[in-house]
Order: structure tokens, then C-alpha cells, then sequence
């Protein structure tokens, strides 16, 4: 959710361009599981470049990138992380994660739209901005275990919101970004 369709697909290409790289490297179970992450946390941009490409017109391009691709690539992002990351065997957890999937499928239903009310301007999946309320299980089940870096990411969606108002899905690029150079530093 950049801020065109350059920004996007950059990011997308980016973000993969050096996820090969590192997986072609000689990394250990835990890392090949981040650098994997990373793959599908930052395929959302590529969902993101569709839609600027498409111009956010009402169409079966927006329609279906919309309510099928996004939120398959944010359950993608969930599962990996709860199931293949960390080998979740607790059924309340699971109930969750199958909710907040049902959720997402039926929160993005529709077309996006372009959010050009501030400088920061990133599509609005299904056409109505995201409360914090409905970022927040997506965030915990992404980040689980992780209670710092939730904390982190909480912090920093409430500064968001009092700041720029919104446009929650630039928050994905930029960490995408953010991530793969990180990861091309650290391993």
C-alpha cells in the first residue's frame, strides 16, 4: 500500500530481488522462515501495484485484487506465522485465526479506492479505511509471539492516526522495506 504504482512494484521487487539473494545463502531453519515471511508480507505490494495500475477504476481487476488477492496474502502472512514460524497446536488461537481470516475476506469484499486526502497517499482496501480496532488481532496474529515488536507496531499505528489521519497500508511498504534491508545487513 505505497504511494504509487513505481513505489509499489519497487518495493515488491525489492523486497523478493533480495529475499533470493538471501535464500541462495547458507541460512539456518529460523532464518529461511523470516526471509520466507518476508516474501509474502511484502506481496502485498504487489496487490498494491495491480491497483495502481488498474487506477483504482470499479472493475473485475479491482474487484477480485481486492477481495480475493488482498486478504488471501494477509491470511497467507497469518498462517505462515502462527503455524509454520511458531507450530501452534492451541485450539483457542486457531479459532482465532480462522475468525479474523473469515474477517478479513469479508471486511475487504468490494473495490479499493485511492486515499489522496494527505501526503501519504495508498489505496483504501474495500473502499473504507481501516479502524485500529480491526488492524489490531491482524497485527498480534502476524507478529505472534513477539509482544515487544506488537507493542512496537501499536505504538506506531496510534501515531499515525493522530498524525496523518490514516493510510495504514503505506505502514506495509515502508516496513517491507525496511525488513529486507535489514535482513540483507543482518544475514
Amino acid at each position: 500500500m505505497c504511494f504509487s504504482f513505481k513505489v509499489s512494484i519497487g518495493t515488491f521487487l525489492v523486497s523478493w530481488g533480495i529475499s533470493f539473494y538471501l535464500l541462495n545463502k547458507g541460512l539456518n531453519i529460523k532464518q529461511k522462515q523470516n526471509i520466507i515471511f518476508l516474501m509474502i508480507f511484502s506481496s502485498i505490494q504487489l496487490a498494491d501495484a495491480i491497483l495502481w495500475y488498474n487506477g483504482m477504476k470499479k472493475n473485475n481487476i479491482n474487484y477480485i485484487t481486492t477481495s480475493f488477492i488482498i486478504p488471501l496474502i494477509l491470511s497467507l502472512q497469518v498462517l505462515y506465522n502462527v503455524y509454520i514460524r511458531n507450530n501452534n497446536k492451541n485450539p483457542f488461537l486457531t479459532l482465532t485465526v480462522i475468525l479474523s481470516i473469515i474477517y478479513m475476506f469479508y471486511r475487504f469484499n468490494g473495490y479499493s479506492v485511492s486515499l489522496c486526502n494527505n501526503k501519504l497517499s495508498s489505496p483504501v482496501w474495500g473502499s473504507n479505511e481501516l479502524k485500529i480496532w480491526e488492524l489490531f488481532p491482524i497485527v498480534i496474529l502476524i507478529l505472534y509471539p513477539d509482544n515487544m515488536r506488537i507493542l512496537q507496531v501499536f505504538i506506531l499505528l496510534v501515531l499515525i492516526k493522530i498524525f496523518i489521519g490514516g493510510a495504514y497500508g503505506s505502514l506495509w511498504c515502508a516496513i517491507a522495506n525496511i525488513i529486507s534491508l535489514y535482513y540483507l545487513y543482518k544475514y
